[in-house]
């Protein structure tokens, strides 16, 4: 069935997909994403640790291992062709 139907062509889609993956490449994106993430895990272990010096450290340590890990990986792998 599914054979039957022609999938709809889209000239723009090459050009639509490179924005998107320059968008989610961006060193501004993986940072706000970083942020969140990190955010999130010392929010959800505050009830673990109950201290707000504890949850700013686990905060602080996933930011830092975040973007430690980004700078990394984007010198290690560079710019990658093609």
């Amino acid at each position: 069935m599914r054979l039957l139907f022609g999938r709809a062509r889209y000239r723009g889609i090459e050009d639509d997909l490179d924005i998107i993956k320059n968008v989610l490449c961006s060193s501004s994106f993986v940072f706000m994403d970083v942020f969140f993430w990190s955010f999130l895990l010392a929010m959800l272990t505050f009830s673990l640790h109950q201290s707000l010096a504890i949850g700013s450290l686990i905060f602080i340590g996933a930011n830092t291992f975040g973007f430690c890990l980004f700078l990394a990986l984007k010198k290690w792998l560079g710019d990658q062709p093609d």
